[in-house]
């Protein structure tokens, strides 16, 4: 039995290194650790903004800020003797500028992270979406010395029957937000099928749910948000959350 158990240790330890990716664990914090924190209801909220690369890369596999995508550490103490559920749909987070930032969903986050593709946001908001403008995509970037027009489906010159245009270009949708269109390319990755699945799952286990949080339980996970002009500090940001189950007011976190 106890061989068994190690075969089956070493099959998954073995299968994260042949993928290549290895998950970055959230340390647990106090509240007064984080940069803003409020308590309503005997629910303690506390935040961290996540605007430079190396502060993105103690949890998540690369700096985001290349994306235009910022992360956000919110952790929620349940002190109190009920549930508690927070409502994302309403969760705001709004800029020094007095901006609102479009809450990105962590499938298109991840897929735009393994790509190199920049989330966006037009006038409207939502929809965000994922841009063909990358950085770093010598398909698209004409300055490139390896740019072939044949490559590029911006160019007229774009040829689609090119074998090394398999796959790209196509467009998927994602069903829980109507609107958000992915660019993807399957084989232009330096990671493989099964680690683009680990990241993938890496980023939906770090997001926050809108499932309740039981009594004397903390949920720390993460937002994400995508930006037009990035501050250099998080002071003058805001996050405000709508009321949800187990507290009756809006709480708003000041940075």
């Amino acid at each position: 039995m106890r061989r068994m158990i190690f075969f089956s240790a070493m099959l998954c330890l073995s299968a994260f290194a042949v993928a290549g990716f290895n998950p970055k664990i959230i340390k647990s914090k106090k509240p007064e650790q984080f940069h803003a924190r409020s308590t309503v209801s005997g629910i303690t909220f506390a935040a961290d903004l996540l605007l430079k690369g190396k502060d993105q890369e103690d949890f998540f596999y690369r700096d985001l800020t290349p994306c235009n995508v910022i992360a956000l550490r919110l952790a929620i103490f349940n002190n109190s003797p009920g549930e508690v559920v927070v409502p994302l749909k309403g969760i705001q987070l709004i800029g020094p500028d007095g901006k609102e930032l479009p809450l990105t969903d962590p499938k298109t986050v991840a897929q735009a992270a393994l790509q190199g593709f920049v989330v966006s946001s037009g006038s409207e908001q939502p929809p965000v979406r994922v841009d063909q403008t990358s950085v770093g995509n010598s398909r698209i970037d004409k300055t490139a010395p390896d740019y072939d027009p044949r490559l590029d489906p911006t160019d007229p010159s774009y040829d689609p029957t090119d074998p090394r245009n398999s796959g790209y270009g196509r467009r998927t949708y994602d069903s829980r937000r109507p609107g958000v269109g992915v660019v993807l390319n399957p084989s232009g990755g330096k990671y493989s099928g099964v680690s683009a699945q680990l990241i993938e799952k890496d980023f939906e286990d770090k997001s926050h749910s809108g499932d309740p949080i039981s009594p004397s339980l903390v949920r720390d996970r993460f937002l994400y948000f995508s930006f037009g002009n990035l501050p250099g500090s998080v002071k003058g940001f805001v996050l405000r959350l709508p009321r949800g189950r187990g507290y009756n007011e809006e709480v708003m976190l000041k940075f």
